[in-house]
């Protein structure tokens, strides 16, 4: 399942993975339940996104800064992010700051998941 909830050191942390997603339909229908996923929980969440390999593209960024924006950034208490180097890693400066998140970059699972229970 692509989103799912994992615990690490006894904190539970969701899981939005995207990794080597290339369809944009996909990408879509998976930001729309990652959205729903947050309204439901009722906020404070702990969230860990794995983009590695996934398709970029012009309306997915669009979506993506929309919905930080209406969503994530209202119910996420700290998010953490896999697979942003060279020009992603600007396009995620402009969505913090369009956004208001605080979404970091890190190279590894591990070190993500350790922030975010930090």
């Amino acid at each position: 399942m692509p989103i799912s909830f994992i615990e690490h050191k006894g904190k539970e942390i969701i899981f939005c993975d995207f990794k080597e997603m290339k369809d944009k339909q996909q990408i879509f229908d998976q930001l729309d339940e990652m959205a729903e996923t947050f309204k439901q929980s009722g906020g404070n969440l702990l969230v860990l996104t794995d983009v590695r390999g996934t398709k970029n593209d012009p309306e997915i960024v669009d979506k993506t800064k929309r919905l930080g924006k209406e969503v994530f950034s209202v119910y996420a208490k700290k998010r953490a992010i896999i697979g942003m180097d060279g020009l992603r890693k600007l396009i995620l400066k402009g969505y913090n700051a369009i956004t208001g998140n605080d979404l970091k970059p890190f190279s590894t699972i591990e070190e993500a998941k350790d922030y975010l229970i930090s």
